[in-house]
């Protein structure tokens, strides 16, 4: 259940948007298995635009529902037969999507974002697939009381990423690590499931298929890892820091977290306070107003972790785009903006920005009130010691044609 959105943040001489992105029913072989399609309706009624991505989901599903299920089955559990896919117009706390036993629903405010790139809908159809498989709620009385084993939040998610993974289903974003989003294996997601595959490649080719069993059933502790590898989990999570996956941008946020008080990845009582205090002390009159304004599409708003993130992304050494951007305009420097005028930038912030790696490139856009001209800007940072520059400058018309380039510096 999920890894864009532009939302303006108002400063004193200039508007940034900015939008941060992460980038969220089987069948076994089996004789009294129904066949496909497995997708029994898709529902779109709500979003009529989306007709084309509800066809595109109904086809990832019953094309790739059998993987998922493959990759959990462990001999002795049938899995949902069918399953129901629904596009709302949002869902709650901005989620791109969401599994309700046998029914996924996914965002169609955050997919319309994306509708040249339908590997972010697979990828979150995908991932949904996993949650039916997995199964761990299911009715005994009627459809409203519901038997649950409790699963811990990081396996059954990173389990849920893990088969996107294996399926070869990420969006061309995302990957199999742990990143100032997911910092540890107990938030789940891509961490747990990068934990997973450390652990599947080194220790047992069955382990998630066990550790899947042992969810569904109730009966998991952190003693299955020590039954399942003969080390215990605090030593298998200390192995796996030293690979790849664990990269310096999960090791920064682990470090933010101790700053804070965090203990076993728990927020302490008082983290409001606390986080408070520590942005007071990190922050400057530019990059607080895009911290309060910015979210992560896809991501529940208001959770810490969540919030946490933004802090990172804005405060990495060497500053970020955005503000560089915005400190050319109050310099009366970027191409296209004459002293006093005012406007809008706009930018996706993807994972590959967020946990930067070099040499990075950004591209944004800005918009003048009453000007039906589109500003764009091309940004670079070729190495972490090296600065922000502005590598081009232009300008198009409302129908999209290039009719002026700046000449930068």
């Amino acid at each position: 259940m999920k890894d864009s959105a532009f939302r303006a943040l108002k400063l004193p001489s200039f508007a940034a948007g900015v939008a941060v992105l992460f980038m969220n029913a089987c069948s076994t072989p089996s004789a009294k298995r129904a066949g496909p399609p497995y997708v029994r309706k898709v529902e779109f009624s709500g979003v009529p635009q989306a007709k084309a991505l509800a066809e595109r989901a109904r086809q990832t599903g019953d094309r790739i529902y059998p993987g998922v299920c493959a990759l959990l089955a462990d001999g002795n559990w049938d899995f949902p037969s069918h399953f129901d896919i629904c596009f709302k117009k949002r869902l709650p706390r901005m989620r791109s999507g969401e599994a309700r036993m046998t029914q996924i629903c996914l965002n169609n405010q955050y997919l319309q974002q994306f509708k040249e790139n339908p590997a972010t809908l697979d990828e979150m159809v995908v991932h949904e697939m996993a949650h039916v498989a997995q199964h761990y709620y299911r009715p005994i009385i009627g459809r409203w009381v519901v038997l649950t084993p409790r699963p811990p939040f990081c396996w059954q998610e990173g389990i849920a990423d893990y088969v996107c993974f294996k399926l070869g289903q990420t969006n061309g974003w995302r990957c199999a690590e742990c990143d100032s989003v997911y910092p540890h294996y107990r938030n789940g997601y891509s961490c747990a499931g990068a934990f997973l595959l450390y652990l599947e490649g080194t220790y047992s080719s069955n382990i998630v298929r066990q550790l899947n069993t042992a969810l569904r059933q109730g009966r998991y502790s952190d003693d299955f890892f020590l039954n399942t590898t003969g080390k215990d989990l605090a030593a298998l999570w200390s192995e796996f820091q030293h690979t790849p996956a664990f990269t310096p941008s999960a090791v920064r946020m682990l470090k933010l977290q101790q700053a804070l008080g965090f203990a076993d990845g728990k927020p302490p009582k008082d983290i409001e306070r606390r986080l408070k205090l520590f942005l007071d002390q990190h922050t400057d009159t530019a990059t607080w107003p895009m911290i309060k304004r910015a979210y992560i599409p896809g991501l529940a708003t208001g959770v810490i972790q969540t919030r946490l993130a933004i802090f990172g992304y804005f405060t990495q050494p060497g500053g970020t785009a955005e503000t560089f951007l915005v400190s050319l305009q109050q310099k009366q420097e970027l191409p296209g903006f004459a002293k006093g005028q005012h406007g809008s930038i706009t930018g996706i912030v993807g994972p590959r920005d967020v946990n930067i790696v070099f040499p990075a490139v950004r591209s944004f856009t800005a918009k003048k009130q009453g000007d039906p001209s589109t500003y764009h800007y091309t940004v670079s940072r070729p190495t972490e010691v090296s600065t922000w520059k502005l590598v081009r400058a232009w300008r198009t018309d409302a129908e999209g044609r290039i009719v002026e380039e700046y000449c930068v510096q």
